[in-house]
């Protein structure tokens, strides 16, 4: 794609506009101490989910899952086949969504791949007697954090446990490197990553360094610059510029 200047100019003040409504409309993280494991569960499965499908509709997943009462894990002794078999059949009606401002009724995608992955998450952890919050408590720094929850947590690469720990206010200094935010770090500042290398929590976070330094050119936190980026870029895409 050919991009002018003038066109990534723009793209960056689009950004920056975003960044003052970010800082200003966003409402507080929630606060991880304060949450239920019932919560957190469904917190990690909506990033579990939103790796495959669109944000909303990963929201929604994790939403039907909720309100079947399949995150209310209140023992320890837990049959996974069972529980892989429950999230299955939860996931067999179509889900609602609002996507673009239209209301939509869509079958849920991947499900068997969503409930083989929950479904070993919560054997991993709730099946040993452990918890999500126990990694939160014993975790050094959000970075051990996030490297813990990657060997824990099936299907959590580092993007998806760094919107983790954004969603339940761990830390708000780890960048989303999702495909928007890594367009734009290619098209305004020549950082080519391709999001398969970015599994690899190393080369992960070689870019989230760079971010980290653009954040502060842009003087904002890295959390208020790769929402506006993703909020911007998105949109973008959709109207087809730049």
């Amino acid at each position: 794609m050919g991009v002018t200047c003038i066109e990534i100019a723009v793209l960056e003040k689009a950004i920056r506009a975003m960044c003052v409504e970010v800082g200003a409309t966003c409402s507080p993280c929630l606060e991880w101490r304060q949450l239920t494991e019932e919560e957190l569960l469904y917190e990690a499965s909506v990033c579990i989910f939103g790796s495959q499908v669109v944000f909303e509709a990963a929201v929604a997943t994790a939403d039907r899952l909720r309100t079947c009462g399949l995150f209310r894990l209140l023992h320890t002794s837990i049959n996974t086949a069972e529980y892989q078999a429950d999230v299955r059949a939860a996931l067999a009606d179509p889900l609602t969504i609002e996507l673009d401002g239209m209301t939509r009724s869509v079958m849920p995608r991947f499900r068997n791949r969503f409930a083989s992955l929950l479904a070993s998450t919560v054997g991993e952890i709730h099946g040993r007697g452990s918890s999500l919050r126990d990694i939160l408590v014993s975790a050094t720094s959000a970075r051990h954090a996030r490297e813990t929850l990657i060997g824990r947590v099936w299907g959590f690469g580092p993007k998806q446990a760094s919107l983790f720990l954004r969603r339940v206010g761990y830390s708000a200094d780890m960048a989303i490197l999702d495909r928007h935010v890594l367009e734009y770090l290619s098209l305004a500042w020549g950082l080519s990553a391709k999001p398969s290398a970015l599994s690899r929590l190393l080369a992960y976070e070689e870019i989230e360094g760079e971010f980290r330094r653009i954040a502060s050119d842009f003087g904002h936190s890295v959390g208020c610059l790769d929402l506006a980026t993703w909020v911007t870029m998105r949109v973008a895409k959709r109207i087809g510029a730049p």
